[in-house]
């Protein structure tokens, strides 16, 4: 077994140890066998007491206590700040839940049944627009402004679509 090299040390905002997840903490790769996880949470537990390392010892040994037990180790695989998340995390599911190659029934049930669209109606009834239109009452406009109702009533008469809306961008931003 090679020697781990020292540890490169960068100031970052401090995180909580589920999001790092102890695969980072250790230093490891997901497929890391017990052996492996050992020699580096030993490693990591010297570097500790050194003050070369920056985590505390408690971390340290939460981490090999995630990486020990199957099921927490795949849910901080999925959950921690890594790379490569999904390693080996969705194989291990499928083989849990049945969706082995070769195999065509599944031992699991989707929560999600998907819907005929042909048929869909809107949960609530759209209003028609020019019956909107009609209940709306315009306010009183001041006689010092006279010009207001003429613009508010073309206004009203211009079809709305806000993507056509374009906002412009100063130049000094970009």
């Amino acid at each position: 077994m090679g020697r781990i090299p020292e540890p490169v040390v960068l100031e970052l905002a401090t995180l909580p140890r589920e999001q790092v997840g102890p695969f980072l903490l250790l230093g490891l790769d997901k497929t890391a066998d017990k052996e492996t996880i050992d020699a580096h949470w030993a490693e990591r537990l010297k570097w500790a007491r050194k003050g070369i390392a920056k985590v505390p010892l408690e971390d340290i040994n939460w981490a090999r206590e995630m990486l020990g037990d199957l099921e927490r180790r795949i849910r901080a695989d999925a959950a921690s700040l890594n790379v490569d998340t999904c390693d080996g995390t969705v194989a291990k599911l499928a083989e849990r839940y049945g969706a082995r190659e070769g195999r065509t029934v599944r031992t699991w049930q989707p929560l999600d049944r998907e819907k005929a669209l042909a048929d869909y109606r809107l949960p609530a009834e759209v209003p028609d627009p020019d019956v909107v239109r009609a209940a709306l009452t315009v306010p009183d406009i001041p006689e010092d402004f006279p010009a207001v109702s003429l613009l508010l009533e073309r206004l009203v008469q211009q079809p709305l679509d806000p993507w056509a809306i374009e906002f412009p961008v100063p130049s000094s931003e970009f």
